[in-house]
């Protein structure tokens, strides 16, 4: 077989991302499925009928370490949030410049650093605050070239922080920070405060000195300026920390805590952690019409089994040694799924109506229940991950509303291999290729013009017309 029958040959986009992005040195397409399957049969042929495609990281380079290429196989990390210090600033962007040399991407969390003004000892005499190193970062991304991608980063900032206006700014001014996406880190307290329009308190406390900076915001006015930046531009999002913080499976483990989210925002990660990711193909598990739920059961069995065994084969290749140990320590992957608008059509359920929420919800407990499941087995063989508490885990509201009790019960005896299992990643790359929704997106237009810039070195556009719509 060769790409264009695997894809399409109408699908000139598809197969032009295959070869810029994926494609390693001319190789061809069955060559190129045997490294990135490496023997596993079960996922050879998932990938073939394009139900399942590891993240891009994966794609691009798994097996290249054999050929002395130093490569990372997960997409992106977050690295140890920088302390209110000019050493750990710049020692950050060196990290994140040896991070992406790799390939991988970097999520930054800003809000240890001291607010504009704040007073320091040395020749400045006060500091020019937490939002104009986001600068330094966005430079360093540029710098460090990728091939058929550009650096990934992402920088955040709490709410709590002083500097959170300028903050929200930044992506009103389109020559400013143009290679991170940005996010404020949203806490209940917060949005209580928008809710009912009154002033949040920020504070910051330098820990050498004490000092202490305080500001009242309007909560409200805020927040709605956000959200015309966010219309207007895109940015900044919004992460809510503390449901984010309470809704996993280490929500109950007291010394854990994430640093915070990869590029896209779709894992939150402890300091060093990664994503490795691999997305499932809805839309290939509907058969006349009807959602194929034993099939989609053996399918998540096998991916966590995949994702499992690259996550074993690159331990080693993480670019810096806070990565490789904060990864064995909780062996985080995140199997996610694309094409949820496309099986939606398929079965001639309207997106958003409550019966397409009833069945993403029924599907989203089959998943989460299966990966827990599989990982408990996988723990039996193999030993759990090194800093799992069975008891914490078990206490966590996640784990209770979506585990059956034969999936308890395994865990409860073997605990599990790893502590993060899904994720729902954007997919951009991997569902334009095989021509189908992204992640949970729905279908927006009946055809629409995509612009590239990272398949050629020129703005490179594509007439695009979802099969789906095609077909139905």
């Amino acid at each position: 077989m060769d790409v264009e029958e695997w894809l399409g040959a109408e699908n000139q986009l598809g197969i032009d991302i295959w070869n810029k992005k994926y494609c390693y040195n001319g190789e061809t397409f069955d060559h190129w499925l045997d490294r990135v399957s490496a023997g596993d049969d079960d996922i050879k042929r998932m990938i073939l009928e394009k139900k399942f495609l590891f993240g891009g990281r994966i794609l691009a380079n798994r097996g290249l370490q054999n050929t002395g290429l130093k490569v990372t196989l997960s997409n992106c990390y977050v690295i140890q949030p920088p302390e209110d210090s000019i050493e750990s600033i710049f020692e950050c962007a060196s990290k994140a410049a040896r991070t992406f040399s790799y390939g991988g991407g970097v999520g930054i969390d800003l809000s240890k650093l001291a607010p504009r003004g704040a007073k320091i000892n040395n020749t400045a005499s006060e500091t020019s605050g937490a939002v104009s190193f986001t600068d330094l970062y966005s430079m360093v991304t540029g710098l460090i070239g990728q091939h058929g991608r550009r650096g990934a980063l992402m920088l955040t900032l709490s709410c709590e922080h002083p500097d959170l206006e300028e903050f929200m700014a930044v992506k009103t001014d389109l020559e400013r920070v143009t290679k991170a996406n940005m996010s404020v880190r949203m806490t209940d307290k917060f949005m209580e405060c928008v809710e009912k329009r009154e002033t949040f308190v920020q504070t910051f406390v330098r820990p050498e000195t004490k000092d202490t900076v305080v500001k009242n915001l309007d909560a409200y006015k805020f927040f709605k300026k956000l959200c015309y930046a966010n219309w207007d531009f895109g940015e900044p999002g919004c992460l809510f920390w503390d449901r984010i913080s309470s809704w996993n499976l280490l929500s109950e483990f007291p010394d854990y805590e994430y640093a915070g989210t990869n590029p896209c925002a779709e894992e939150p990660l402890p300091a060093g952690g990664s994503c490795l990711l691999g997305s499932m193909n809805l839309s290939e598990f509907v058969k006349d019409g009807k959602f194929q739920e034993e099939e989609f059961r053996e399918a998540v069995r096998i991916c966590v089994r995949a994702l499992n065994g690259v996550l074993e084969e690159g331990l080693p290749l993480h670019p810096l040694a806070e990565q490789r140990e904060s990864v064995n320590d909780w062996k985080q992957i995140g199997l996610g799924i694309m094409g949820l608008a496309d099986m939606l059509i398929k079965m001639e359920i309207t997106y958003g109506t409550r019966e397409a929420m009833d069945i993403c919800h029924r599907l989203g407990f089959i998943m989460a229940d299966t990966a827990i499941r599989e990982s408990a087995l996988i723990a039996k063989e193999k030993g759990k991950f090194p800093k799992c508490n069975i008891e914490q885990l078990m206490a966590s509201p996640y784990f209770i509303e979506n585990t059956s009790e034969e999936t308890r019960d395994l865990v409860r005896e073997y605990g599990l291999r790893n502590s993060q299992l899904l994720t729902i990643a954007p997919t951009g790359t991997l569902s334009t290729m095989l021509g189908i929704s992204g992640g949970i997106e729905p279908i927006f237009a009946t055809h629409f013009e995509r612009r590239t810039t990272s398949l050629a070195d020129h703005d490179q556009f594509y007439k695009v017309y979802p099969p789906v719509v095609k077909e139905y």
